[in-house]
């Protein structure tokens, strides 16, 4: 019976706040690794945004790395496999929006990842934060584009950006959306994932808005209790935070068990 396991890095394994991996993942992965599993990450991030990661980290032998919301898929070393985009009409609509209604947005894909024009020092300030890095300004003229993030509030705005591109797909954050290609989600890539190789049994673990989705799809949904209360409430099961290390206990408790959950 194979089995795949696909982690969300941020708020499930790595804490933002102290910037550190939850102690002993690696170890369990490797455990994992040995009793045939398949392991994946899977996150939101671009792949430029995860340079300060631990080296040993990103050099695990993970089946491999789903990035961008699933519009992005790389192997070993992070080397690009393939990559869905967004087209160039609709990147020029979301552009001649946010530039008349003076929004940010950035964009990301195989080439980098750019702010649109110079960023609000609080969002440097958030990025920095979670990344310890930000992104370059660079206006968009015609670059290969994965996934868009436009910092907005403003339901008005919210709504016609949806209206203006009702086939792609959309995460609603508080303070920011998240637009990435048509049938294109954490969700999907998972699902196409194991259609592609033959899993039986897939695991999912996530904290986020844009992982409630794929604990959904997940035939077992784990989620530390900081998730948000969406992904909570989808879990099969919801484990200690992320800083007190849920996701390692729970991998080290079901070894322990004899891999029976």
């Amino acid at each position: 019976m194979k089995q795949a396991f696909f982690f969300d890095i941020d708020g499930t394994l790595y804490t933002n706040k102290f910037h550190e991996l939850t102690p002993g993942i690696l170890e369990e992965f490797s455990k994992l690794n040995e009793e045939g599993a398949d392991l994946y990450l899977i996150s939101s991030r671009s792949p430029f945004e995860t340079a300060h990661l631990p080296t040993d980290f990103l050099k695990f032998p993970f089946r491999g790395l789903v990035f961008e919301g699933g519009a992005s898929f790389y192997g070993p070393g992070i080397q690009l496999i393939d990559a869905y985009l967004i087209k160039n009409d609709e990147l020029k609509q979301i552009n001649d929006y946010c530039t008349k209604h003076d929004l940010l947005w950035r964009y990301s894909g195989p080439d980098g990842y750019f702010y649109s024009r110079e960023a609000d020092p609080d969002i440097r300030r958030h990025q920095r934060g979670l990344y310890l890095i930000v992104p370059r300004v660079k206006k968009w003229q015609g670059d290969d584009v994965c996934m868009v993030i436009v910092w907005t509030k403003d339901e008005e705005d919210r709504k016609a950006l949806q209206q203006m591109l009702p086939d792609n797909n959309f995460v609603f954050y508080d303070t920011c959306v998240e637009i990435r290609p048509k049938g294109i989600s954490k969700e999907d890539a998972i699902r196409g994932i194991r259609q592609s190789r033959g899993y039986s049994r897939v695991y999912c673990f996530g904290d986020g808005l844009n992982d409630v989705e794929m604990i959904k799809e997940a035939d077992y949904g784990v989620v530390p209790a900081n998730g948000c209360a969406a992904a909570r409430e989808a879990a099969d099961e919801i484990v200690e935070r992320v800083e007190d290390g849920g996701v390692t206990n729970w991998l080290k408790n079901r070894r322990r068990k004899g891999n029976r959950t």
